[in-house]
């Protein structure tokens, strides 16, 4: 039987694939009739501590935490109380944080480290939440079915009607173009999100997703949603990203940004038939052509995608080349070389002022990106506010960081604008080579290769080396402030 949009995912899977894994943590299994009954759990510690006089969806969560089982039981309570789940990055500087506390204008606030934000302990009050206790009845509740001699199948659960069209969280932009937009969805959303994304990459019961990317990023979000709506497994781990990890856990699928990519390939046993992977699933910025042979030669099924907070995470995403296809339930335009979005996944609104502004069902949104589409394949450009002016040409930064790409011995590579007396603007490169031990003579062959590649006005005037505060990262977007400060510091900007 085929899950109801208007049905609690958890407790669908609960009634009728009650002893599936539904989450895994460290050494811990929890199935789906258990984590059923730790949302009910925490909905009772949470009905006391909010006003029950306030509308559904005006109670907002705000979670400082990182990706824990706390943060995902409150994600998952948001969808079928139709409150409004609110996480923020605990990287953030007590500023940022405040200032995205300041837009959701809340009482409810948790916090997964009081100490490390002493200024919020302060001026907020809290949700008061046991997770011990809720975890320590974890055995408790898988035996209790036991111990009465009635088998989990026959135990009588009633389905959760829950209103796909209420809004159940918000999610903040990234901000790179000014201050973040706080982003609302609605369950509906990430229902034709997720069936969506079942065209390409499809999940199953027993299945295995690695949460590898953060709640507070749609990404990550939309990973723990595609999971449970398809009655798989979720996998948290705070253990780094290993082989050893993989093989471990029997994970199926996983999504990796290009660091961590990277770094899996350095390991001769990441390889398709040493791991369960069915499906690797790339995003967040520009891949090296080399490493996409590399995974495809090792025999991974990979797809690139494009995607955004906007349009609740995937919007176009390739089958085991470069090729995106629009997926299902989303719908794309081009005006003026823009690419602009709809359809059932795009978002509902912004909050702001204490209110949802809802943008109309019919409204095309722009996306910020350029592209073109051919049918029902989309290319990708770049983003509108990245291009500029050199000498009266357009540069789009994103197409020479892709030829860069291309040479087999660069990592990672960036392009900034430098002021120029002659031509307004000219071209800097930040390139990460292989082997950082002859950083001189690769930009040269670097500076030949590209020379074959692309026309004068395009190729870079500066070779910069990669920042070194950024040669580990893994963050899923370039924070492009590291860049434009070791430019101001050489005197380039």
């Amino acid at each position: 039987m085929a899950l109801l949009i208007n049905h609690c995912p958890v407790r669908w899977h609960a009634i009728y694939h009650s002893h599936l894994t539904a989450l895994q943590y460290d050494q811990q299994s929890i199935t789906y009739q258990q984590l059923d009954q730790l949302l009910c759990a925490l909905q009772e510690q949470l009905l006391t501590q909010i006003d029950l006089n306030t509308q559904p969806s005006m109670i907002r969560l705000a979670c400082v935490a990182s990706n824990s089982i706390e943060l995902l039981l409150m994600q998952l309570l948001c969808v079928r109380t139709g409150w409004l789940f609110c996480p923020l990055n605990p990287r953030f500087t007590t500023t940022e944080i405040a200032q995205r506390l300041a837009v959701l204008n809340t009482p409810y606030c948790w916090i997964e480290n009081a100490q490390a934000t002493d200024f919020l302990s302060a001026s907020l009050p809290q949700l008061q939440i046991d997770f011990e206790l809720l975890l320590s009845n974890l055995h408790q509740q898988a035996s209790y079915s036991i111990t009465t001699n009635i088998p989990s199948s026959a135990v009588k659960l009633a389905p959760l009607l829950i209103e796909p069209e209420q809004a159940c969280n918000i999610i903040f932009t990234s901000g790179s173009s000014g201050f973040p937009k706080a982003i609302v969805h609605n369950y509906r959303n990430h229902f034709f999100s997720a069936q969506g994304s079942q065209t390409l990459i499809p999940l199953a019961p027993q299945d295995h997703n690695l949460l590898s990317l953060p709640l507070f990023h749609i990404g990550g979000y939309a990973t723990v949603l595609r999971t449970i709506i398809a009655g798989a497994c979720i996998h948290l781990t705070t253990a780094p990203l290993t082989v050893a990890l993989l093989q471990q856990h029997r994970i199926t699928h996983l999504s990796l940004v290009s660091t961590q990519l990277i770094r899996l390939l350095a390991d001769s046993l990441f390889n398709a038939k040493q791991c369960s992977i069915k499906h690797v699933l790339l995003g967040g910025s520009a891949f090296s052509e080399a490493h996409l042979v590399a995974l495809a030669a090792r025999g991974f099924h990979y797809h690139l995608s494009y995607g955004s907070t906007e349009m609740t995470s995937q919007v176009a995403t390739s089958e085991n080349n470069s090729q995106l296809q629009v997926l299902p339930y989303r719908e794309i335009k081009i005006h003026k070389g823009e690419i602009y979005i709809t359809g059932k996944t795009r978002f509902v609104g912004y909050f702001q002022d204490n209110a949802i502004h809802k943008i109309a069902a019919e409204e095309w949104v722009a996306s910020g990106d350029l592209g073109t589409l051919n049918k029902h394949q989309l290319s990708i450009i770049g983003r509108k506010d990245r291009q500029f002016i050199s000498g009266g040409e357009n540069i789009q930064p994103e197409e020479i960081e892709r030829v860069c790409l291309q040479y087999s011995r660069v990592k990672q590579a960036y392009i900034c604008p430098t002021k120029d007396q002659q031509y307004g603007q000219r071209i800097a490169l930040f390139v990460l080579f292989s082997d950082s031990t002859q950083f001189d003579l690769d930009c040269q062959q670097l500076k030949h290769y590209l020379g074959q590649q692309l026309i004068g006005y395009k190729q870079p005037d500066h070779y910069l080396a990669w920042p070194l505060q950024l040669a580990n990262n893994q963050a899923l977007k370039v924070p492009k402030q590291v860049f434009t400060d070791s430019l101001s510091k050489q005197g380039l900007t």
